[in-house]
């Protein structure tokens, strides 16, 4: 496999890995939001928040790869 295919696939996984995380947020930001209505700030609430950050924060980490990757692919 040329180097420049390898690239092209890395990216398209990271996009998957970066579309499977924001439909995690969103969910977990449904559920978060119904939690907070019902006044309900027991020990999932917070779970779902520390969640939704976790997730946030993979999210850059998986939009910075991309950007190296397209960096990497650019230079080819």
């Amino acid at each position: 496999m040329a180097k420049i295919d390898k690239i092209k696939e890395t990216l398209n996984s990271l996009r998957i890995a970066l579309t499977i995380i924001s439909a995690f947020i969103i969910a977990l930001g449904g559920s978060l939001g119904s939690f907070y209505r019902s006044n309900d700030f027991g020990i999932l609430f917070w779970l779902v928040f520390i969640f939704i950050i976790l997730f946030v924060v993979i999210g850059y980490v998986i939009i910075h790869k991309i950007k190296m990757k397209t960096d990497e692919l650019e230079d080819l």
